[in-house]
């Protein structure tokens, strides 16, 4: 054992852990001190940051709020439908003010371009239509604010559109929220909701922004009196004349050493809150006008006179207002119902010819008169009758027609423009023909033709009043005489009697092209049949038409020779017409080495010859004629298309067939073969693209393995008819459901189905109208196909107007993958697509006899089709479902 000696040197092990304990306390109490000088230091800053953000966003928003009402009526119109304060919240607010009246670049900038139209002044662009809104730190928010305001036209027209804000807060109870100035954009394109709403975020970390409203004689706050467009609230609104306002600011980070018993929502979070009185000092206040000015309206027009008899129309007639009401011009308004404007026209004076109704309906039209200085009076009584078509267009006179042109005859006739009686007799310019749609032109091979039936070309090729003359190309044979006859149509349809018998012939020295496609078979002894495809274009690549084949038969030959060395005689054995086929019933007799070969020319009237067809040797017998129909020989199609081919008038058994599309410019684009025994065989996955002229050929073949082709020419769109069906077919309903537990009819469904195009197609454009007959006022919120929300809340363009108010929804920007519609035919319950409206309110409110429920008027989806590999093509189609009401 080692001693320590008096005088040796060191510390004891003892003394090290009393030192080394001493150093650790002293490094403890230095590194509190330093986290309590820290955690003190970053409670000052949140403070200090978020006192002074709250600052200058209370600033601001007093700034603006002082500027209500400046010069949002400089002239002291009393029929300006804008307010001064358009919503009063309890957590949001929405006015108008002159904001850059001082500023001598943007005073006038925009606001010039909105002067006009109704009004004359305009101060307020829809820049400085502005509110503070609190929104979640995301920019999201749950709630929607509308209200309604003449912003939505250049110059504006006095008329209000309903404005949405989405996004917004307007219970906040799950802080921290982000405090934003919008306001409306100048762009009124973009009207009335998304881009139409400019966001500008102001303070970050907010607590609670709250106003209170006090009018002229109240002590204590008055009610919010909200966004709604009642006579009585709007009265509210434009009776307050004070604002408390308090805007909450709350620290970026928490305190964990601080407790705030009173909000259980921030209970660790400092707050920092101002509040202050504002008193804008021109609230409530408008210009003075002019003592020389006109603020007096006309006085109340008188009924208005309804005369029916015209399609589509009615003569609407009043007498006029006394010259001292110094009436400029009168608004007749109509509509389908008693007390509902769906138009208005414009005229100086009675009588009026409104058109554009719907006949065998009930309008009920009512008048206002308008002075110069843009008064407008109270309408006049309401009038209503049932549109109704009692005329009948005179017939067209002097008729001619061409007999010299290159393919084509022109028609000629003096145009109509009376109907054959005065009718009615009331109608000032009477018996004159208002309402002409066109011509019906009807083409014979003898006078005798008969102006009945389907008309050669119609109203919807001869329109009025183009027309005449009419250039006649369809179907003729050149130097083939044809004889014609005209009549007059309305809009209603109603045909007036003929034109006498004109005729007419075309003429070309343009060979046709040869016959192509030509086949024999050998049918039984000493008989061939022949067939070919009809020619339809010159050697121009004109399109012509022929109605005359001679056929030629060779001289009998050895089947080792080749067929280029058959002789053919001068003449033809016959010639066939108008098919495209001959019956040979005197092919030679001829031993099992020798043949024969056919040959055809077609020929028109003037005599213009074809160069002679390939040769084709009778080898096998084939029964019946190929076809191919749909699609109908040139025709217009636009895919998916299908293709039926079947055997007619055979007696043979049949093992397969071939079709083929070949594309003018592209080639062959698709084969379909089958081998299926039967006698009609349909390609469905034809896509007929890409666009433009194609050839399609199919070829059947028999049990014996002998074989016939036919071929048709097609020329293909780019645009397809509607795809969709509403399922049942026989709905006019929407289902009602709930997209909230208490909410009754907030959503609305119904099912659809491709069941026409024979692909998927992808959604790229949804619109959707509906009249709020139950009158809760409901509003977009998105929609949904089989439960899957197919595009954002805020993201549609909405529209809100009329009374009962009727509401847009569209949208044209579905982002990838875009809903899509399965091909399913024949539809049932399992393979269609159910699509859901949703609102924020209910679409039924009553019960009973009192029940009433909106009405979707419109129902409209735009697609593009996708390929086999689900590829989008080229292809668009559009479908207009029927209205539906809710259920």
């Amino acid at each position: 054992m080692q001693i320590r000696k008096t005088g040796d040197r060191g510390m004891s092990l003892i003394e090290v852990m009393v030192a080394t304990a001493i150093l650790v306390v002293a490094i403890l109490i230095a590194l509190a001190v330093y986290d309590a000088a820290r955690n003190a230091f970053k409670k000052g800053e949140n403070a200090t940051v978020q006192q002074e953000a709250v600052r200058i966003g209370y600033d601001r928003l007093i700034a603006d709020l002082r500027m209500l009402g400046l010069n949002a009526n400089p002239d002291g119109s009393n029929t300006r439908p804008d307010e001064q304060l358009e919503v009063a919240l309890d957590h949001a607010i929405i006015f108008r003010g002159d904001f850059d009246a001082e500023d001598a670049a943007k005073k006038s900038d925009h606001e010039d371009d909105l002067a006009g139209g109704a009004f004359s002044v305009i101060s307020t662009g829809n820049d400085e239509v502005v509110g503070y809104v609190l929104s979640r730190p995301d920019g999201t928010g749950p709630d929607s604010i509308t209200f309604q305001a003449d912003v939505d036209d250049e110059p504006r027209n006095g008329a209000v559109t309903t404005v949405t804000v989405n996004n917004v807060v307007l219970n906040p109870t799950r802080p921290p929220y982000t405090l934003y100035k919008i306001s409306l954009n100048n762009n009124v394109a973009t009207c009335c909701s998304g881009n139409f709403i400019v966001r500008t975020p102001v303070v970050e970390n907010v607590r609670n922004l709250s106003f209170q409203y006090f009018d002229a004689t109240s002590t204590t706050p008055i009610a919010a009196p909200g966004s709604t467009e009642t006579a009585a609230v709007k009265t509210v609104r434009a009776g307050v004349t004070r604002f408390n306002v308090s805007l909450i600011g709350m620290t970026k980070d928490p305190d964990m050493n601080y407790t705030d018993q009173a909000d259980p929502a921030a209970r660790k979070y400092r707050k920092f809150e101002l509040r202050g009185d504002v008193v804008p000092r021109n609230m409530r206040m408008k210009g003075a006008q002019d003592l020389n000015s006109d603020s007096v309206p006309p006085g109340k027009p008188a009924t208005p006179t309804l005369i029916a008899g015209h399609c589509g129309a009615l003569i609407v007639s009043w007498a006029p207002n006394p010259s001292g009401d110094g009436v400029t011009q009168y608004r007749v308004n109509y509509g389908p119902s008693s007390g509902v404007v769906s138009g208005t026209r414009s005229t100086v004076g009675s009588p009026l010819y409104l058109d554009g109704l719907t006949t065998t309906a009930t309008t009920y039209v009512s008048i206002q008169a308008q002075d110069a200085a843009g008064n407008l009076s109270m309408k006049s009584n309401e009038a209503s009758t049932v549109v109704t078509n009692t005329n009948t267009p005179s017939p067209p006179t002097g008729p001619s027609a061409t007999t010299n042109q290159v393919n084509t005859v022109t028609l000629n006739w003096s145009p109509v423009t009376t109907n054959s009686a005065s009718v009615p007799a009331a109608d000032p310019i009477a018996p004159a023909i208002r309402e002409l749609a066109g011509y019906r032109v009807y083409r014979g091979d003898t006078s005798g033709v008969l102006a009945s039936g389907l008309a050669h070309a119609d109203e919807s090729v001869v329109r009025g009043p183009s027309a005449p003359p009419f250039a006649d190309t369809k179907g003729l044979v050149n130097c083939h005489t044809y004889y014609y006859k005209v009549t007059a149509v309305d809009t209603c349809g109603t045909e007036s009697a003929p034109t006498s018998a004109t005729s007419g012939q075309a003429t070309s020295s343009v060979a046709p092209r040869a016959p192509a496609n030509v086949q024999a078979f050998k049918m039984g002894i000493g008989y061939a049949l022949i067939t070919w495809s009809a020619v339809v274009r010159d050697v121009n690549d004109t399109d012509i038409s022929i109605n005359a084949y001679d056929v030629y038969r060779s001289d009998v030959m050895q089947k080792t020779d080749p067929p280029s060395s058959a002789v053919f005689p001068s003449s033809p054995i016959g010639t066939a017409s108008p098919l495209p086929k001959y019956d040979d019933y005197a092919m030679p007799a001829m031993t099992s080495l020798q043949t024969v070969y056919y040959r055809v020319v077609a020929k028109d009237e003037c005599v213009n010859y074809s160069a002679p067809s390939d040769v084709a040797e009778p080898l096998c017998p084939f029964s019946g004629t190929v076809v191919i129909n749909p699609p109908s020989d040139g025709g217009v199609v636009a895919g998916p298309v299908t293709t039926t081919v079947t055997v007619v008038g055979g007696t043979g058994s049949y093992t397969g067939v071939t079709i083929t599309y070949t594309h003018v410019s592209a080639g062959v684009t698709r084969t379909f073969t089958s081998s299926t025994a039967g006698t009609t065989w349909s390609d469905n996955a034809w896509l007929a693209m890409p666009a433009g002229p194609y050839t399609i050929t199919a070829t059947v073949k028999d049990a014996g393995g002998c074989s016939s082709t036919t071929a048709i020419n097609v020329n293909a769109g780019s645009v397809v008819g509607c795809c969709l069906s509403i399922y049942p077919m026989t709905t006019t309903q929407v289902t009602c459901r709930s997209a909230k537990p208490k909410d009754d009819c907030t959503q609305v469904s119904y099912s659809i189905g491709n069941d026409r195009c024979l692909t998927k197609v992808a959604l790229t454009g949804m619109s959707v109208a509906w009249t709020d007959v139950a009158g809760l006022n409901p509003r977009w919120q998105t929609a949904m196909f089989n439960g899957t929300t197919i595009a954002s809340v805020g993201s549609w363009a909405t529209t809100y107007t009329g009374s009962p108010e009727i509401g847009t929804a569209k949208k044209s920007d579905f982002s990838s993958p875009a809903p899509q519609v399965p091909y399913a035919t024949p539809m049932n319950a399992t393979n269609t697509t159910t699509v859901t409206y949703t609102f924020d309110q209910a679409t039924v409110s009553g019960t009973g006899s009192n029940r009433k429920v909106d009405v979707f008027s419109t129902n409209r989806f735009d697609f593009i089709l996708l390929d086999a590999a689900g590829n989008p093509s080229s292809l668009t189609t559009s479908c207009e479902l029927p209205s539906l009401t809710v259920k």
